[in-house]
């Protein structure tokens, strides 16, 4: 069997064994869960915590990341105890109460090998943002094996969210790896997912899970996206997009801060904004200059504005060319890559 099919047949595994598990949840029994055993509130609801029990038992994982420790730890080593076999668990968090406490309830009644590493959050640059990420030995790991299961439950939203451990997780991940994320429902963890999708496409399944208390979605990695290669991968999305938008007759401005339009799949019918004699000739001084150029290219017949990602801080920056854009024209795409606008269709 040639290792694309292997893929195939553990993204399908992964698939069926989510389905499973969402059947099979609601009758994990938690009674041996004490309530004094919380630690403060902040750990996975109960609906959550059967979730990750019924998805060890169906995916029957040989290693287990897990990203914020807590009552999860103890439930999923328990778990994996009731497989046999040998099974590994990482565990991180970034305070030293939480991974403390993790420690002491998952060694009540585990046989797991659980491996708990203390890692401060750092501000990593990724998808043009500064993100709060784990700083991970990543030879302190509890194997070396890429994780069968990642459990996202940090860090918390007053410490910048999840979105960077979203990419982070990647680095750990396989063909088939599910990935659990906690606080679905929260305005800044729905952002965070949204913005993922956008990133990677279709080389991650997402979906949201109804009815849990804090909200839970689950996701199936396809393709493993190393955040080292996140952007050549954000580019071909953003570049298929453009090819499935505008034709091969057809003249885009292009505004990408002189980053993409080398590539021979636009270079022949895009524009470079600002441009002198064919040529990216810089940002414009001021909004002014700005209104005054584009209106110059779209003279040459262009059909579309496109603004790449690179050069998103021009819509900031340059807040009267923006508005000018909104007004007058339709934005027909918009997403973590690019905002296109359609410079035929004027709005009213």
């Amino acid at each position: 069997m040639s290792r694309r099919e292997l893929e195939r047949n553990s993204v399908e595994a992964s698939r069926a064994a989510i389905s499973a598990a969402l059947v099979q949840a609601p009758e994990i029994e938690l009674s041996w869960l004490e309530p004094s055993q919380s630690l403060t509130g902040w750990e996975l609801a109960p609906d959550a915590l059967r979730l990750l029990a019924s998805l060890v038992s169906r995916l029957r994982p040989q290693h287990i990341l897990e990203l914020g420790s807590g009552l999860s730890t103890r439930v999923m080593a328990r778990a994996c105890a009731s497989l046999g076999g040998t099974r590994w668990i990482t565990s991180i968090d970034h305070d030293p109460f939480f991974a403390h406490a993790a420690r002491q309830l998952a060694d009540q009644d585990s046989c797991c090998q659980i491996s708990f590493q203390l890692a401060p959050l750092v501000a990593r640059p990724c998808t043009g943002r500064a993100l709060p990420m784990y700083q991970i030995q990543t030879d302190q790991l509890a194997s070396s094996l890429p994780a069968d299961l990642i459990v996202i439950d940090g860090p918390p939203a007053v410490l910048g969210g999840r979105e960077g451990v979203l990419y982070q997780a990647l680095d750990f991940s396989r063909p088939g790896t599910v990935i659990v994320v906690d606080d679905a429902a929260r305005d800044m963890e729905r952002l965070a997912l949204s913005r993922w999708r956008d990133n990677l496409a279709d080389a991650v399944e997402l979906n949201l899970l109804p009815g849990f208390a804090k909200g839970m979605a689950t996701a199936v990695v396809n393709q493993a996206i190393r955040r080292t290669d996140l952007d050549s991968h954000r580019k071909h999305l953003a570049i298929r997009e453009i090819r499935y938008l505008v034709s091969q007759e057809e003249r885009i401005i292009l505004v990408d801060q002189n980053q993409w339009r080398a590539d021979r799949e636009l270079a022949s019918h895009s524009i470079p904004f600002v441009e002198r004699d064919g040529q990216y000739w810089g940002p414009p001084l001021d909004d002014a200059e700005a209104i005054r150029e584009f209106e110059r290219l779209r003279q040459l017949a262009a059909r579309f504005i496109v603004f790449g990602w690179p050069a998103f801080w021009w819509l900031d920056h340059y807040r009267q060319f923006a508005e000018y854009l909104r007004e007058r024209f339709q934005c027909v795409l918009e997403n973590d890559r690019l905002v296109v606008f359609d410079l035929r269709s004027h709005n009213e």
